[in-house]
């Protein structure tokens, strides 16, 4: 997979959770069964400006020539990723998320697979 497309599928991703977060954060906490709450709710709502910036910069970068920042960008997401797995089975694995976190996860393995796969082709180019 090119660069540009996955910089482009993460993009879209990252906006659709952005404005997803924004909008209606009741969604999120329904999927992973867990209860929500004013505060959790403000706290997506935070979020929700972290996946816009995500969304920007993978954009943004879609069509970067191999360079120093283009491989800061695929080890910094797929560091992100991976940590996000982590955490999201560690969360269901002692029952604080349902199973619909696994989406979550599956998504994330996803991608920071496929960035780190970008990372090491690139890195000694």
């Amino acid at each position: 997979m090119s660069f540009k497309t996955l910089n482009t599928i993460t993009s879209v991703i990252a906006f659709i959770l952005f404005v997803n977060f924004l909008i209606y954060p009741q969604f999120i906490f329904f999927i992973f069964g867990i209860d929500g709450s004013g505060s959790a709710y403000l706290i997506a709502r935070r979020l929700s400006i972290l996946f816009l910036g995500i969304s920007v910069l993978t954009w943004f970068s879609r069509n970067a020539e191999h360079s120093e920042a283009r491989q800061s960008i695929c080890l910094s997401i797929c560091i992100s990723m991976f940590s996000m797995v982590c955490l999201g089975l560690f969360e269901y694995f002692r029952g604080a998320a349902d199973i619909g976190i696994l989406i979550a996860v599956l998504t994330e393995m996803s991608i920071g697979y496929l960035y780190l796969k970008k990372w090491n082709i690139c890195k000694n180019a």
